[in-house]
């Protein structure tokens, strides 16, 4: 997992994080650090510039992490105990990158084929593709992929 952190965020600059094309945001991702702009470790506050929408937050089960829902932004950012970012979920319409493949609103079985033509690793999960190396869960939704969770990754 280094090496592809590494090699990620050696291709990365700032100005790569947040670009907009036709209203939409193109994001990249780099594993256990960031998903566009939203970096593990942060408050949500920090990022409610670039996030214009309202927001609600809400707890799957009574016990289970708070979630800053975005509608409007189509992100989500799930937060500990200490109200810090340790998940972040985007969502179409938005272009989400890992490397060179645009990951968002493509069909499940096209992106599974190019995903196994790199380095990474994923397999079958209940809701789409998984990579437990990357902290990745690529959501499918009628065949195609509507979003992406990015978890932080365990040191």
């Amino acid at each position: 997992p280094a090496a592809i952190l590494n090699s990620l965020e050696r291709n990365l600059s700032v100005d790569d994080h947040l670009q907009w094309k036709a209203g939409k945001a193109m994001w990249k991702i780099v594993p256990g650090v960031s998903a566009g702009p939203f970096e593990f470790g942060h408050e949500p506050a920090e990022y409610f510039d670039i996030l214009t929408g309202a927001f609600r937050k809400f707890r799957h089960l009574p016990d289970s992490e708070e979630i800053y829902a975005f509608g409007k932004d189509c992100v989500h950012l799930m937060v500990d105990d200490d109200n810090r970012i340790i998940q972040i979920s985007l969502f179409r319409p938005h272009e989400l990158y890992l490397g060179d493949l645009q990951l968002l609103d493509r069909p499940l079985q096209e992106l599974a084929i190019a995903l196994n033509s790199t380095h990474y690793v994923f397999e079958p999960y209940e809701v789409g593709l998984e990579s437990d190396e990357l902290g990745m869960v690529l959501v499918e939704v009628d065949d195609r992929i509507d979003g992406v969770e990015v978890r932080v990754l365990p040191h």
